[in-house]
């Protein structure tokens, strides 16, 4: 099954419109259609507010299995992927699972690797907590340096990203809290 399919089989389930779907992600209704028709592919922070929207993780609306509401990931079976632009490795410490409030990842940055060039923003809240090295978390105009064993909790809706200004390795525990919606 095609991702555009499963968005609509997600919405549906859902019970959204196209309408109420585009409100929450900000994208039109009609982008939308073609996207769940596959005619175009949307960007990876359209992507995201679609996730968000629709209370997935990004990963599952490539997946077609159930995942039960209970796992256990051990270290040697997490997935993991590296961004190369970003120099950072991203290894989600979960599984994919439909009704997701929240999203643990673990980030190894290399120095001067990154979570992105642009700030991101999007609904929920997030909490980082840095595991080793350095890093700088900057929430929209403000910059935080941050190092082994310091934490940072922030609403997502404010324009964030962070970077290693270590010499060295950093790893930060990420996790990502999406609000669930009762309609």
């Amino acid at each position: 099954m095609e991702f555009g399919q499963r968005i609509k089989e997600i919405r549906i389930k859902k019970k959204f419109t196209l309408e109420e779907l585009a409100k929450r992600t900000k994208v039109s209704a009609s982008f939308l259609s073609q996207i769940e028709r596959g005619i175009v592919y949307p960007s990876v922070e359209s992507l995201k507010r679609i996730a968000i929207a629709l209370h997935v993780k990004l990963d599952y609306l490539f997946k077609e299995e159930k995942v039960p509401r209970k796992t256990i990931v051990k270290r040697d079976k997490r997935e993991r992927f590296f961004l190369k632009d970003s120099n950072a490795l991203v290894e989600i410490l979960t599984s994919s699972g439909i009704e997701v409030l929240m999203e643990p990842l673990v980030f190894t940055l290399e120095p001067k690797g990154h979570t992105g060039k642009q700030l991101s923003m999007h609904e929920g809240e997030e909490f980082g907590l840095v595991l080793e090295g350095k890093i700088k978390v900057q929430i929209g105009k403000e910059a935080y340096t941050l190092e082994q064993g310091d934490s940072i909790s922030f609403d997502s809706m404010l324009p964030h990203k962070f970077r290693n200004i270590g010499n060295g390795k950093a790893k930060v525990l990420w996790v990502v809290f999406s609000p669930r919606r009762i309609m």
